[in-house]
């Protein structure tokens, strides 16, 4: 099929197909999308292909006051893919983006196409009759990048499905519009529409509005820098089982940042961040368990993380939820099998957006007079010779340089009297070392090195350093 015939397609108010839709499918889409989350569980339980699709979809988005649970959406999500359902394999292909399921990367593309090339083409003609979840996800797909290079993603035309979403009032539809155009995506400026679009999307608590909403305040973005404001939506997200906004939950309580330290609850948001295998939630944790032992209450960093930006962003994986790993993997489609074709229609490439063509060129650095390459590294963690200043001044003064206590931070400073310390005998201050290179504090990141100095600083005997070490080790495994 040609862009062109395509885009008739989708604009063409095709009304015909909705009444054999219906009777092939049960439930339509705007009744689904206006069920309360006890009807939908209940037309689920019968057995309805599409309603199960619909609360896998509202469970892997917090929708219709469901909290966030990955792996009951992906148990509905199954069954309704098991079924041929195209809002089914769509629900399977977004949640298999999820790391809880632990999917390969090829996975959510193959479900995508499932959903969107088969020849009947039923995800579009659904869409073609006005049903609000069929159009989200088609717009999702056509926000993404798994189906390239057969389909290059087109954000207006994702807008419009959207649009028509919004209008039957699916809230799923509401965020993702609103973040297209806040983040200035599409050809039409308009901020302050995207702005009011999430801010709906706040209102009735989807966990992703309230995590949007808190990064825009960390970052004074589309609205003036509130930390404090920030992270009410963040902590308000991270209960509804959004897992970014479990992370930044455990970063605010921990570093003090609007609201006084409070490491128990740093502790407990990173640990539910590590659960559900939020990236860096391990780190986190270490950090917060080293901060507890020294007692300097302290922000280690007055950052807030910021999510990367790209110049398309793509539609937001599912939040990750708590949950076991289902014991069996998802059934994936046959492919090309019965009803799919690999011919999918060709769209025509968008115009890049500014970000993606700006380039702004860095003058070359001054040249430098080279230096020798210094010795690898011993085996085992090596100490200058002691200085007059005793291993537990040391120690302290190294403290107080890492943690702010009445000097400026200056981790150089930190680790070259943590050193001293360590050499006279403080296995607290060879802990802190294996804290600083595994947080990467004043030098690159290494996990073997910080294991290193958390060994020795366990063999003296510092309890915290060898929990430190059981958790790194864990890590470190293969």
């Amino acid at each position: 099929m040609t862009y062109y015939s395509f885009s008739r397609l989708i604009l063409a108010p095709i009304f015909f197909f909705s009444w054999g839709l219906n009777l092939s499918f049960g439930a339509t889409g705007v009744e689904l999308s206006k069920a309360s989350s006890a009807a939908l569980r209940q037309l689920a339980e019968s057995g309805d292909a599409y309603a199960q699709a619909a609360l896998a979809i509202a469970l892997a988005n917090g929708d219709k006051g469901f909290p966030i649970s990955i792996i009951e959406a992906e148990k509905w999500a199954r069954q309704s893919a098991s079924q041929k359902h195209p809002i089914g394999y769509f629900a399977m292909g977004y949640l298999s983006q999820n790391p809880m399921l632990e999917a390969d990367s090829a996975t959510p593309g193959k479900y995508f196409l499932a959903a969107f090339g088969d020849r009947k083409g039923e995800l579009v003609r659904t869409a073609l009759s006005g049903d609000p979840i069929a159009c989200y996800a088609l717009g999702m797909i056509l926000t993404s990048d798994e189906l390239r290079p057969r389909m290059i993603p087109d954000l207006e035309l994702a807008a419009r499905h959207h649009q028509v979403a919004i209008n039957a009032g699916y809230m799923p539809s509401v965020l993702q519009l609103g973040i297209l155009k806040v983040e200035g995506m599409l050809a039409a400026k308009d901020m302050e529409g995207g702005l009011a679009l999430v801010r709906q999307a706040v209102s009735i608590n989807l966990p992703g509005a309230h995590n949007y909403m808190g990064v825009f305040y960390s970052n004074g973005k589309a609205v003036p820098k509130d930390l404090g404001t920030a992270l009410v939506h963040f902590r308000k997200a991270a209960d509804l089982g959004h897992g970014s906004s479990m992370i930044l939950t455990s970063h605010f309580y921990a570093g003090g940042l609007a609201t006084p330290v409070d490491l128990d609850l740093a502790s407990i948001y990173a640990r539910r961040a590590a659960a559900v295998k939020e990236p860096g939630a391990e780190d986190k944790i270490l950090e917060i368990q080293a901060l507890g032992e020294s007692g300097a209450l302290v922000a280690t960093s007055s950052d807030v993380p910021e999510p990367v930006e790209t110049g398309v962003p793509p539609p937001p994986p599912p939040p990750r939820s708590s949950g076991n790993f289902p014991p069996s993997p998802p059934p994936l489609p046959s492919a090309p099998g019965p009803g799919v074709t690999t011919t999918t229609p060709t769209y025509i490439p968008r115009a890049p957006s500014p970000a993606e063509t700006t380039f702004v060129p860095v003058a070359p650095p001054p040249p430098t007079t080279p230096t020798p390459t210094p010795p690898a590294p011993s085996p085992t963690p090596s100490f200058p010779d002691p200085l007059s200043t005793s291993a537990a001044e040391s120690c302290e003064l190294a403290k107080r340089h890492y943690s702010g206590i009445g000097i400026p931070v200056d981790y150089t400073a930190a680790r070259s009297n943590f050193v001293i310390a360590a050499n006279g005998g403080d296995v607290e201050a060879a802990r802190y070392l294996g804290i600083i290179y595994l947080r990467g504090k004043g030098v690159a990141k290494d996990r073997v090195e910080a294991a290193k100095w958390l060994r020795m600083a366990a063999a003296g005997g510092d309890v915290m350093a060898k929990r430190n070490l059981e958790l790194l080790e864990q890590l470190l495994a293969p």
